[in-house]
Order: structure tokens, then C-alpha cells, then sequence
């Protein structure tokens, strides 16, 4: 059915009318996702606000890759082979895997201590340990110290990704949960940006302080987060999930507009809430993702936490040292660098509007078909006489993958926080961020070994391996991963349940018996 906008005076009377959980459910419904975005600035302001710490993680997974082409921490870290500075694999592998494992139990942490303490304590430490994995960043004069920095960082962002994904999920509501879900990916471009714009007035600067102001402008992030954390709503869902429905219903009133029956609110909270608890009967623990149709979630959050990897994340994040390494000049490839983290935001951003006219599943698969097209442009590039012109046409190929970041990225982010049942999201969550953390410290550890000239220096033929890893992403979309869009979490609850087949979610009549 096609939304259509409704006075904020009916919808509130209709709501107080009825007084019931039913009735927020179906003015859910029938309200648009610009009528729900412009009823709820607050929640639109929050979910921006908590996207700072994705920010952080866009800026710190590029920061590094700049800073391993700047000449000033090639002095610093780097080992003369063959008469050239070179980083050795080793020690880039190391700094990327230890991130990532860093992330994989800042994840898991966050997954479980969010269910204990709530979702703003988890966020209030994980930004203490961003500061000081910065500052270690900053004063690091050796890679072993440089190494420390790299596992403090990556515990802390990683608690931030499980953190902000199941927060924003729990405060959104229907008609713009998918616009607020994919905000994390729009902040982690933009996060980029930030890095690689802030490089071009470093790379002239033969000094430590070249790369060391890169590093403590990544404290502007945690810092941000500081300040606004205390005025900060705790999530709803996770105060009724503690049986603290009074103050589940205030911080709904600081949460919503004028129009929001709080009262209603808090009843289909809870509703939601006892029926995944008549499901399973047990308390919510990371097996239970593994049981039942709490299975099949799990991989679809899986397969939609790989989809990054398809988009050449951990390529992307290494790409101006890879370009360098393929035979591109520093100011060449910062340039590309740049367009190509510029065409990232504006992907990102096309995205949120492209989800509401044609849901996340379709996307998905538009996506992966592009990168798979760009993949094998390098491909081909690379099989062609080594010359300025191929060497061109495989950077700009790189950098084009950043315009599926959007489809690719934004629809698996909206897609993962909406499948897990409610009492199992932030275990869900950080299932999937954690088996992201593995899958990305299994790339970090092998490309450099791939495109590092003393290694096996294969250049652009990478995009013969992205590009079949991308073709069997595809086969798993269509068969596995289900159109979210318009679905309340009840409604996603019972097609669950009902073993409904994915490609059969998007039209399926939830009135027929099971």
C-alpha cells in the first residue's frame, strides 16, 4: 500500500482515541518516512548523534592507510628494500589484524555488557578507551607501540558499531528505521573524507608531526560523544527488558514529539518483548542465536556483515598504499583516494532515499552486481601491457567500487539491525560486528602479501579474486537474505517463524494461517 501523509492532529487523536499498542501499529503505517523524520527531529538528532562514533571508525580505517603513504611515517616505520622505503607486510598485517581483533572483542563485550548496564554505559566506556588508544597513536615511536595503539582503537570503535546499530534500531521508529539504520554508513564516508582531505597539506612535511596530527584529530570524535552522553535517552527497549516501564516511558517522552502516546509506545515495546519470550521460554544468551529461527537470522545478520568485504573495505582501506605499490604516483593516488571516498558519502546519502522507494533486498543485489563489473575492469587492466594508461584505469576502478558503499553497505547495515528477534539484538548485533572484525583480520593479514612488491605483488589481478567472491555473494542474496522494508519486528518475528522463503518476504500476506 502506498503511505500517504496524515495531519499530526489526526494522527494524535486517532492514537488517543484508541489508547492501544494496535493503533501505533497502524499509524505506523500509514505514515510516511519524511512525515515520521519531520514528527521526530529528536530521534533524528540522536541517531546522528550516536553515528559520531562510526565517524570515528571511517576515520581511523583510512587515517592508517594515508599515513603508510606519507614520507614522514615511511621514516619513522618503514625498512629500505631494494634502495626504496617499504613498510614490511608483517608489520602492516599486524596493525591491521590486531584493529580488528580488537574490534571482534570490543564487539562480543558490547553484545553482552549492553544487556547488563545498559546502552549508555557500554558507549561511555568505550570512548574512554578511544582516547587513550589515540594518545598511544600519538606518542608511538615504535611499531611494537604503534601495535598497542591499533588494539586499544580497535576495541573501542568496535564497541561503538555494536552500540550505535542497536541503539538506533530500538529508538527509530517504523517508517524511518531503515533511513536512521543506514546513517552509519553515510558517518563512516564521511569519516573518510575527513582522513584523506586532511592529508594533501601533510605529505610535504618530513617531520613526526605530519602524521601525529592526523592522529589526535581523532579525538574530536570520542570528545563529541563525551559531551553529549550525559543528556543522552537510555534505549526504551532495553528499560522494559529490565522491567522499567516508568522510566522506559520518560525516556520515550525525551525521545518523541508532542503527537506520541508514550503510554501505547511502551505497551507495543513490551508486547514485542513477551512474545519472543513465549517463543523461546529461555533468557537471551549468545547460543540462543544458534537455535531455532533465531538460526536462520543469525546468518542472514552474517551474510549481510560480509557484504563490506564484497565492497573491498580492507582494500579500500589499504588503497593508497596499494596504488602506490601498483606504480601510481603519491599525488595521483591521493587524488583518486579522494574522489573515490567523495563518491562514498554521495552514494551513501542516495541510499537513504533509494531504501524507501525500493527497499534494501533489490539494492543488495544492484550493488554487488556493480562491484563485480568494477572488479573485473581492474582485472582485465591488469592482464593488459603495463603502461600509465592501465595503471590509471585500475585506480580508477578501485575507486569506483566506493559507489556501491550505499547499496552494498547502507542496505546489509538496515537489513542487520532490523532480522534479529528484539531481546536478542544486541547479542545479535555484536555477533555480526565480531564475525565483520574476523572476516576483515583475514583479508588485512593476506592483501598485503597479495599486493606488496617483495610478496607476490599481483596488482590489479586482485580483481579476479573480488570479483568471484562477489558472484557468490549474489547467489546468497537471492536465496537468504529477505526484504526487511515496511516490516514491523513483529510481522518480521512471525515470517520468521513461519519459515516464510526469503524472496517470498516483500509481498507475503501475513492474514493466511501458517
Amino acid at each position: 500500500m502506498a503511505h500517504q501523509d496524515f495531519p499530526v492532529t489526526e494522527i494524535a487523536a486517532k492514537a488517543n482515541a484508541f489508547h492501544n499498542e494496535e493503533v501505533i501499529e497502524e499509524i505506523d503505517y500509514e505514515m510516511s518516512p519524511w512525515q515520521c523524520l519531520r514528527q521526530n527531529p529528536k530521534i533524528v538528532l540522536w541517531s546522528l548523534f550516536v553515528n559520531v562514533g562510526p565517524c570515528l571508525v571511517g576515520y581511523e580505517n583510512l587515517v592508517l592507510s594515508v599515513c603508510l603513504a606519507l614520507p614522514a611515517f615511511q621514516m619513522t616505520f618503514a625498512e629500505e628494500v631494494n634502495g626504496a622505503l617499504t613498510i614490511p607486510a608483517y608489520w602492516q598485517s599486524a596493525w591491521n589484524a590486531t584493529y580488528n581483533v580488537g574490534m571482534l572483542l570490543g564487539s562480543l563485550v558490547a553484545g553482552w555488557t549492553q544487556d547488563l548496564v545498559g546502552r549508555r554505559m557500554v558507549l561511555a566506556f568505550a570512548i574512554i578507551l578511544s582516547v587513550s588508544g589515540i594518545a598511544v597513536a600519538f606518542v608511538a615511536a615504535t611499531s611494537p607501540q604503534f601495535l598497542g595503539s591499533k588494539i586499544l582503537s580497535g576495541f573501542a570503535v568496535g564497541m561503538m558499531q555494536t552500540i550505535t546499530q542497536t541503539y538506533v534500531s530500538e529508538i527509530a521508529p517504523l517508517p524511518m528505521r531503515g533511513i536512521a539504520l543506514s546513517i552509519n554508513i553515510v558517518m563512516m564516508n564521511i569519516g573518510m573524507l575527513i582522513a584523506i582531505s586532511s592529508t594533501f597539506s601533510r605529505v610535504a612535511i618530513i617531520d613526526p608531526m605530519a602524521y601525529k596530527v592526523l592522529f589526535a584529530a581523532g579525538w574530536a570524535f570520542p570528545t563529541i560523544l563525551a559531551l553529549g552522553l550525559p543528556f543522552l535517552p537510555e534505549s526504551p527497549y532495553w528499560l522494559v527488558m529490565k522491567n522499567r516501564k516508568e522510566d522506559a516511558m520518560k525516556a520515550l517522552r525525551r525521545l518523541s514529539g508532542p503527537h506520541e502516546d508514550v503510554v501505547a509506545r511502551t505497551a507495543q515495546i513490551e508486547a514485542t518483548i513477551i512474545h519472543e519470550r513465549q517463543q523461546a521460554a529461555v533468557k537471551a544468551n549468545y547460543i540462543e542465536c544458534f537455535r531455532g529461527s533465531n538460526l536462520r537470522r543469525t546468518c542472514v545478520v552474517l551474510i549481510c556483515m560480509y557484504m563490506p568485504q564484497v565492497a573491498g573495505a580492507v582494500l579500500a582501506s589499504n588503497a593508497s598504499y596499494f596504488l602506490n605499490q601498483t606504480g601510481l604516483d603519491s599525488k595521483t593516488v591521493l587524488m583518486l583516494t579522494q574522489i573515490g571516498v567523495s563518491m562514498g558519502v554521495v552514494s551513501a546519502i542516495v541510499n537513504i532515499y533509494s531504501m524507501m522507494k525500493f527497499g534494501r533486498r533489490i539494492l543488495m543485489i544492484f550493488g554487488v552486481i556493480l562491484c563485480c563489473l568494477m572488479y573485473l575492469v581492474m582485472g582485465i587492466a591488469a592482464a593488459l601491457p603495463r603502461s600509465s594508461g592501465s595503471l590509471l584505469a585500475i585506480g580508477i576502478a578501485l575507486q569506483f567500487t566506493s559507489i556501491t558503499y550505499g547499496p552494498v553497505c547502507g542496505s546489509s547495515l538496515a537489513v542487520a539491525g532490523e532480522v534479529s528477534a528484539t531481546r536478542l539484538r544486541a547479542k545479535s548485533v555484536g555477533l555480526g560486528f565480531s564475525w565483520s572484525c574476523i572476516v576483515s583480520i583475514i583479508w588485512t593479514i593476506v592483501l598485503p602479501y597479495l599486493f606488496n612488491s617483495d610478496q607476490a605483488n599481483l596488482g590489479g589481478h586482485i580483481g579476479w579474486i573480488f570479483c568471484g567472491m562477489g558472484l557468490i555473494m549474489l547467489v546468497l542474496l537471492y536465496f537468504f537474505v529477505p526484504e526487511t522494508k515496511g516490516r514491523s519486528f513483529d510481522e518480521l518475528d512471525i515470517l520468521f517463524e513461519r519459515k516464510v522463503p526469503a524472496r517470498a518476504f516483500a509481498k507475503y500476506d501475513l492474514s493466511q494461517a501458517s
